[in-house]
């Protein structure tokens, strides 16, 4: 048993109908770095490389998902969607639902603070834990993990009416209180037959660049850029 006072039970090597072989790969995906600054002996590992991993094994499996169910959907559509779904806020949902906030290790400043109920964190245990079952399961058991703790938000995108980059990104900016975006053209390339339009789109402090043969297609693009750097 790990000292009295953690959340981690050493007992439960089952999250989410998966069954973790490695005890140890399990611990290292639910240990803060915080944890291992207060607990030296332990020589443990903490999440954050198995975050780097589960983060690739999500997108990819994710974005596999949304090509699929939407065959008829733009490169900016597609890559909007998974933006909305692979955000912190999106996976962070994931993550408590499967528990994954209650089981980490936390150093106990971490703790006090609040750490336990912030999303970022949230995220970052879902895809360490992601990342531990692909090196235990492979690619196949792993994308069965995902596919299956991510029935829901799938599912529901798949019901939804379908958006353009435009309109998700000028919900996001009226749902965070922020200016409405922004957008200019900067320049536009080559003859008339084949042009190639340069925009940018400003929402605040935040700024983004795309390019399109249409300005329309341009604005697509980089509203595109901007929601995959806000939703992460």
């Amino acid at each position: 048993m790990l000292e009295e006072g953690t959340r981690y039970e050493t007992e439960s090597a089952e999250i989410a109908g998966y069954r973790f072989r490695s005890l140890e790969l399990l611990r290292s995906a639910l240990t803060h770095s915080s944890y291992l600054h207060e607990h030296e002996q332990e020589g443990a590992e903490d999440f954050e490389r198995l975050e780097f991993l589960g983060d690739a094994v999500v997108d990819l499996v994710v974005g596999a998902e949304l090509y699929g169910r939407f065959p008829d959907a733009t490169e900016g559509e597609l890559t909007a969607l998974r933006a909305t779904l692979v955000s912190s806020t999106g996976l962070a949902t994931v993550a408590r639902e499967i528990g994954l906030p209650q089981r980490a290790r936390l150093g106990r400043g971490e703790e006090e603070s609040g750490g336990r109920d912030r999303p970022g964190l949230a995220a970052s245990l879902y895809e360490s834990l992601v990342g531990a079952v692909y090196l235990e399961a492979g690619y196949e058991g792993s994308a069965d993990f995902i596919k299956r703790t991510m029935a829901g938000p799938l599912s529901a995108i798949a019901a939804a009416p379908r958006k353009s980059p435009k309109t998700m990104l000028q919900e996001w900016a009226q749902s965070e209180h922020r200016p409405l975006p922004v957008y200019r053209t900067l320049e536009a390339r080559g003859p008339d037959h084949r042009r190639d339009f340069v925009v940018t789109v400003e929402v605040g402090e935040k700024l983004a660049k795309g390019t399109g043969p249409s300005k329309r297609e341009a604005q697509e693009s980089a509203a595109t850029k901007l929601l995959e750097e806000v939703l992460r």
